[in-house]
């Protein structure tokens, strides 16, 4: 087993002030005081604008002066006063750090940025992600009671379009979270044998991505084995029993998000274990997905280009599409169609089967733009799914994976 690493890349205060000129930029276009910045359990946006803090903490940024911090009644307030709090005491990115009610806080915070005008900008009210926003409607509600003088103005998705592009640092995390993600999808493969328990297989990938100095994007890795459909949270966690124990022939699939510094990767890793036929032309029609991908991104083309060079290699093949097939990350925001080729077909006569779900939009890729790409072909209820994360460059794309954008069979 390879050692833990001795050095862990961090964000600089020059990255810090790049994020907030970018969210200050959004205030000027919609004539905005300050911008308040929540996070949601799917995309951390408080701590993208924060630093180096716990999730859940509330950001007000002024159009001019000091940021806020606000946390909640908890003891989350006192991390910053123990020793490992200490040993960042010099790279905080917000020294004013406000604990208590929430939105008597909030209420205090926005009236002191807003002496010039009451437009205040809010992210995390929802509109940028399938899992909307942060704020519940309850907390919301009383936000709003409390700050009749202002008038908000919902920034969620300029906010998160703007993000798209990452910087250098960002680029760098990028490839750290990547990595964390190539070894656990190397830990996943020498796991995945036959008689061992599918949460077997979990713990170690997980274990693998926190010992790396990862994290999981909640709720967590997705995972299922047997003759999987799809992939989705683990069952027996939910809902109790025993988990599967993986038999010969069985398939075993995962979506593992290898996450650093708030910059989120992911890996699709499937393994089957023994041959099969229908596996294989499954795996080579989502490798040929992959690969079209690849070949596909690169500046100045449309988002659309790339995922319908991608579901040529499926649908031609036969197959149908459930998952999307290429989506952003870091934010993700913009996902290719789903259930492509599903509807009229005789191996999913009797399923409830809905329409093709389009694209949430299209776009012109740039460089510095993150991918997931992941690839899913299906015949009936049987899938296999490949892929890695890429970053645009110049020219072209990086790939940052290699071991989990092909499926992989195993002698039983």
């Amino acid at each position: 087993m390879d050692s833990v690493p001795t050095t862990f890349p961090r964000l600089s205060l020059r990255e810090r002030d790049r994020r907030w000129a970018m969210l200050r930029e959004i205030m000027d276009a919609d004539e905005l005081s300050a911008a308040v910045v929540t996070g949601s359990a799917f995309d951390r946006t408080d701590v993208y604008v924060a630093g180096e803090e716990v999730p859940g903490g509330i950001a007000v940024i002024p159009r001019e002066g000091e940021p806020t911090l606000i946390t909640g009644v908890g003891a989350a307030a006192l991390l910053r006063f123990d020793d490992q709090g200490q040993q960042r005491a010099g790279s905080r990115w917000i020294s004013d750090l406000r604990a208590g009610p929430p939105p008597l806080l909030l209420r205090d915070a926005v009236t002191r940025s807003t002496s010039r005008r009451n437009r205040v900008g809010i992210v995390g009210l929802g509109g940028a992600s399938p899992f909307g926003g942060g704020i519940p409607h309850g907390a919301w509600e009383t936000i709003v009671s409390m700050t009749p003088g202002v008038q908000w103005v919902d920034v969620t998705l300029a906010f998160a379009r703007a993000r798209l592009v990452k910087s250098a640092e960002e680029q760098r995390m990028l490839r750290h979270a990547a990595l964390i993600g190539e070894r656990a999808s190397r830990t996943f493969l020498e796991t995945a044998r036959v008689g061992v328990r599918e949460s077997d297989v979990f713990a170690a990938v997980e274990a693998e991505v926190i010992r790396w100095g990862g994290h999981s994007a909640g709720p967590g890795m997705i995972m299922r084995s047997g003759n999987p459909a799809f992939g989705g949270p683990i069952e027996w966690g939910w809902a109790g029993g025993e988990p599967p124990m993986l038999r010969p022939g069985d398939s075993i699939g995962a979506e593992i998000f290898a996450c650093y510094s708030g910059m989120e990767t992911q890996q699709q890793m499937h393994v089957q274990l023994g041959e099969d036929s229908d596996r294989a032309a499954l795996a080579s029609a989502a490798h040929a997905a992959y690969r079209a991908g690849v070949a596909a991104t690169r500046p100045g083309v449309l988002f659309s280009e790339v995922y319908e060079a991608m579901h040529a290699e499926i649908v031609g093949a036969g197959f149908w599409i459930r998952p999307p097939v290429v989506q952003t990350v870091s934010p993700g925001l913009y996902n290719s169609p789903m259930w492509v080729n599903a509807q009229g077909r005789d191996d999913l006569a009797g399923l409830p089967i809905p329409g093709v779900v389009p694209a949430e939009g299209d776009f012109e890729l740039r460089s510095g733009m993150a991918f997931a790409f992941q690839p899913a072909a299906l015949l009936g209820v049987r899938q296999v799914c490949v892929g890695g994360t890429v970053i645009v460059t110049d020219t072209g794309c990086e790939e940052l994976n290699d071991l989990p954008t092909r499926a992989h069979v195993l002698d039983c």
